[in-house]
């Protein structure tokens, strides 16, 4: 009898020619569709993994050790950057209202605020001679590196109206009048003049309306200055731009006078308004000055600045409403990338280009809204955690980063970093983050990131030479054929590496997942563990690793059925650069019905 011929068309239960899916030239992580809805150039997720070229994910470079640790039990809230001079700091809000300015060069720390001082506090700098803080309990506040000054106390911006005669050295400086006490303050001498009185101690106690005297003891004479007191500034936010300051309480717009920080006589144009429009729903979350603009940012609106003028005593300027439908309550995200200004709200993080205002984090929505291509949105964001944000140049690439609190579906609740880089996302994990902020330091003369877990002070994406956590998920491929099942018989991944590396390669289904150790080495046997999963390791039981450097193409025998196929590569490495993802199968049955 003659042999009835086998079937090779569709539906054939085994297609004898193999076919090769290759996931390649990654474009970009994308969580906002499902895994297999998923092009096969985007990824599903990358941790750890810059695309720095096509084929080229690169592993980022990990966390220095910790330039410094906190005393007295104190944890970090927030960081913020500032510069005093040549000196950058990190100032350190903490948990117990304290304020610790962190020399980012040495480690030094010098707590100028005590604890109780502060609840949320916003901070700028002001022409690198000192920080300007606001904040719901301390009110308007200043550190200039030697006297913390707040209400009740002198400011610091003491005036030497004529330095004298004859003072060898450094006279004794006295500060009378008002009702306060303890205001202390130090002379500098030059070429027998005064030339600067500098505040030591800002006294308290001090009340509107007091007139305070600076005076001078020998061997000298002539010498005279003026100071007054610090202002009271109700304010929960500030900005310095045109020279003066910025204070946003409410719906209260504040604006300091012509004569600088601490000038609020309305004689030198000193004023404020109330920004009663609508579109503000509740209040001014943050001040900006970025891009030769003045931000005003709602929870739910932006408005700009472009220019001042002052006319008959006033000052006078136009805002320009930039929408009225978007703004944020975390001003820490709020910075200036690449002539575009970025923040994060609890939707996703947006763009100002120009007078309009875009999301550009479409593709985190499965992050932000927790959707990832299911009918069911939640948010996979735990917002307890006040997101922060930093720029750093990984790889010499410029790239805005937010820390956040994910839920992540497998391990849990953990922090990450949302890396943005020309268009382009990617995760980032430093360790368990509370607060990052960047620094243009002096030192290196470039942007830098430093971070906390709690009381360290770390300087992130620094060391290159540490391995870190990489996790590179492909999409979960029809490979053009949704309704023909396939067989994994082959896998391997493509990779640039430096001394020994352990990869594990998960084959993914719709079904199931299987993991593989990978390795060139040729002395493998299969063991079943006691869970199903078929794990690949030597034959006497140790794991397998890459030698050498260079460049490898390690592959293994695997399994794996479905209609839908991918990866996911994970492994813990230094030097490594990711290129390809390739699998070999043979198409099964149509409709993917099991074998």
């Amino acid at each position: 009898m003659a042999q009835e011929p086998q079937p090779t068309g569709p539906g054939a239960d085994q297609r004898a020619t193999s076919k090769f899916l290759i996931f390649a030239d990654f474009e970009k992580m994308n969580t906002r569709p499902a895994r297999t809805a998923l092009p096969e150039k985007e990824a599903a997720w990358m941790e750890n993994l810059q695309p720095v070229a096509p084929n080229n994910l690169e592993a980022i470079p990990a966390a220095l050790a910790a330039l410094t640790t906190l005393t007295a039990g104190e944890t970090v809230q927030s960081i913020w950057w500032g510069n005093i001079g040549a000196i950058d700091y990190g100032i350190i809000f903490t948990a117990k209202g304290a304020g610790i300015a962190v020399n980012l060069t040495t480690g030094a720390q010098t707590q100028f605020a005590p604890d109780g001082t502060f609840s949320s506090p916003d901070m700028t700098t002001y022409a690198s001679q000192r920080i300007l803080i606001a904040d719901p309990v301390a009110g308007y506040c200043t550190w200039d590196g030697v006297a913390f000054v707040q209400y009740g106390g002198v400011s610091p911006h003491i005036i030497v109206t004529d330095g004298g005669i004859n003072y060898a050295t450094a006279p004794l400086v006295t500060i009378t009048g008002g009702h306060g006490i303890g205001a202390t303050a130090f002379a500098t001498v030059s070429g027998g003049a005064v030339i600067d009185v500098t505040l030591a101690t800002q006294g308290t106690g001090y009340l509107p309306g007091d007139t305070v005297t600076i005076n001078f003891g020998g061997p000298g004479s002539g010498a005279t200055a003026t100071a007054i007191l610090w202002p009271q500034v109700s304010c929960t936010t500030l900005a310095v731009f045109s020279g003066r300051v910025w204070f946003g309480n409410g719906r209260n717009f504040q604006w300091t006078g012509t004569n600088g920080y601490d000038d609020t006589d309305p004689a030198n144009a000193a004023g404020s308004t109330i920004i009663s429009d609508a579109d503000l729903s509740h209040e001014i979350t943050a001040l900006r000055n970025l891009d030769n603009y003045l931000f005003i940012f709602g929870d739910s609106s932006i408005r700009q600045i472009g220019s001042i003028s002052v006319s008959s005593g006033l000052t006078l300027f136009t805002t320009l409403t930039l929408t009225s439908d978007v703004g944020t309550p975390f001003p820490q995200t709020i910075l200036s990338y690449n002539r575009l200004v970025l923040f994060c709200n609890k939707q996703g993080i947006y763009a100002i280009f120009g007078a309009s205002v875009e999301k550009v984090s479409d593709d985190l929505d499965g992050i932000f809204s927790g959707s990832g291509g299911s009918p069911v949105a939640h948010s996979n964001i735990d917002f307890t955690l006040t997101p922060s944000a930093a720029l750093n140049d990984i790889r010499n690439i410029h790239c805005y980063m937010v820390l956040v609190r994910y839920i992540d579906p497998v391990i849990g609740a953990r922090p990450i970093l949302l890396v943005f880089q020309e268009k382009k996302w990617f995760v980032v994990s430093q360790g368990n983050l509370v607060a990052i902020t960047s620094a243009p330091l002096q030192s290196t003369k470039q942007i830098e990131t430093f971070g906390s877990s709690g009381a360290d002070i770390t300087q992130l994406l620094q060391d290159s030479s540490t391995a870190v956590p990489i996790t590179l998920r492909t999409a979960l491929s029809p490979h053009g054929n949704y309704v023909q099942a396939k067989a994994a018989l082959k896998a391997g991944v493509s990779a640039e590496v430096e001394g020994s590396v352990a990869v594990k390669m998960e084959i993914d289904t719709e079904n199931d997942t299987l993991d593989y150790m990978l390795t060139g080495a040729p002395a493998v046997t299969w063991v079943n563990n006691s869970g199903g999963i078929v794990t690949w390791v030597n034959s006497s039981g140790g794991v397998i690793i890459w030698c050498g450097s260079g460049f490898v193409f390690p592959y293994s025998k695997v399994n794996g059925y479905g209609k839908f196929i991918g990866a996911t590569i994970t492994a813990t490495v230094a030097n490594f650069a990711l290129n390809a993802v390739a699998i070999e199968y043979i198409e099964k049955s149509l409709w993917g019905q099991p074998q």
